[in-house]
């Protein structure tokens, strides 16, 4: 996932990223956020030290959009850094292969230039290949040694109008990296514009994270500072249309905790995209009852968690980085409260969570520590890592999820 840089800090974004509205409601307010994807703190002090932002996170009136107001690009140095998301589980590897199919086969893209911005480590891009199109990385960080070792051609750079007209791709692929923008609506026009001034019409096919089930199951832990925008489908459709692109086709996956579209760029753009009047007390509503939410969502995390140590129950939580460590740091989870962090990344493991200093440990230490429940803080992955830790691991623990703001035991029958 990588971002253009910016000139500008701090900046203080009054109107909506998705369509310009300046309509919105607070769902929540944090003083003090670490980073929880990037720059991963590799000692305690680093940890506890580690710088903290505003975050202050708003719905628009308008569209829906979700997005937070105080965000400093400078601060967010992918170019620097690793992303460090990670999701190797059986879902969503299964899943990733379907889309590449699909998106290969409805777009025709045999022998055809394909283009991934933010590329990563390469591994979704490189199903294009093996599916028989021609592939190009753009992946500015340090992951586009990753591209190469699979023998990806990488460009370490940005995309942008330039390199639309210079390699004309037939299909341009973003996903993940959208909702990291400071500014999507100008990267899409760009690359619009790119693609009208040379007579192109590539289709773009972007994913991004779906806000819509953690608004529904009033989750807060979707909050990244890294993630400025959180897009609902309305959004991430009334996003293309304002920035001039013709949307194409959409749709959600992985229990719907994405959303996906392709478009193709149209010599004219539309208008702002006014919703009507019952829509807006509709955003306002449910927006007041999330905020209203957030801290019966924190008192509930942490008396749970008491009541089981109480008990003499062994407690892990599952997630040290991204939205686990945003769950963590939103609840004042310290090394006192929670101490045992579990993460199957190896990259994180002996790491520390960034503001709360727990040690990151491998999964083998649930067994080490005799971990009767394990609470596993990333709800979008959650089935995932219930096979990990039930068909991979064989562990018994008992398992819970944060779900509509109450902590759920993760059975079968729970619609997460």
């Amino acid at each position: 996932m990588r971002t253009p840089p910016s000139t500008q800090r701090a900046l203080q974004l009054a109107t909506c990223l998705a369509c310009g509205s300046d309509k919105n409601y607070q769902l929540g307010h944090w003083q003090e956020m670490p980073l929880s994807v990037i720059n991963l703190p590799r000692t305690q002090a680093a940890a506890k030290s580690a710088p903290t932002f505003e975050l202050d996170v708003r719905r628009c009136g308008n569209c829906g959009h979700v997005f937070h107001t105080r965000f400093d690009p400078d601060a967010v140095q992918y170019k620097d850094a690793s992303n460090l998301v990670f999701n190797n589980g059986h879902g969503w590897q299964q899943y990733q292969k379907e889309l590449a199919q699909r998106w290969f086969k409805e777009w025709n893209l045999e022998g055809k230039l394909v283009v991934e911005v933010g590329a990563g480590d390469g591994e979704f891009l490189d199903r294009f290949r093996q599916l028989g199109a021609e592939v190009l990385a753009f992946e500015p960080g340090p992951d586009a040694e990753a591209c190469s070792r699979l023998g990806l051609r990488v460009k370490q750079n940005y995309f942008g109008a330039g390199e639309v007209a210079h390699f004309s791709p037939a299909a341009i692929i973003c996903r993940h990296v959208i909702e990291h923008m400071a500014d999507p609506a100008e990267f899409l026009r760009e690359i619009r514009l790119g693609a009208v001034a040379t007579e192109q019409a590539p289709v773009f096919l972007a994913e991004v994270p779906r806000i819509d089930k953690a608004l529904e199951h009033h989750r807060i832990n979707d909050f990244l500072y890294e993630h400025v925008s959180h897009f609902t489908e309305h959004s991430f459709r009334v996003l293309f249309e304002e920035a001039g692109w013709d949307v194409l086709a959409m749709e959600s996956g992985y229990g719907d905790e994405v959303v996906n579209l392709a478009a193709r760029p149209r010599s004219r753009c539309s208008l702002r995209v006014e919703e009507p009047t019952s829509h807006l007390k509709s955003v306002a509503e449910s927006s007041r009852r999330f905020s209203e939410s957030v801290d019966t969502h924190v008192h509930e995390l942490r008396e749970r968690l008491a009541d089981w140590q109480a008990a003499g129950r062994t407690v892990a939580l599952w997630g040290g980085t991204g939205k686990g460590a945003a769950l963590i740091n939103m609840c004042g989870l310290n090394a006192d409260k929670a101490p045992l962090v579990i993460d199957s990344d190896p990259r994180k493991q002996g790491a520390f969570v960034p503001g709360t200093a727990q040690v990151i440990r491998g999964p083998g230490a649930c067994e080490e520590s005799g971990v009767d429940v394990i609470l596993i803080c990333t709800q979008w992955r959650a089935r995932d890592i219930e096979h990990e830790i039930r068909q991979r691991l064989g562990l018994e623990a008992e398992l819970f999820v944060v779900h509509r703001g109450r902590i759920a035991e993760l059975t079968p029958q729970l619609e997460i």
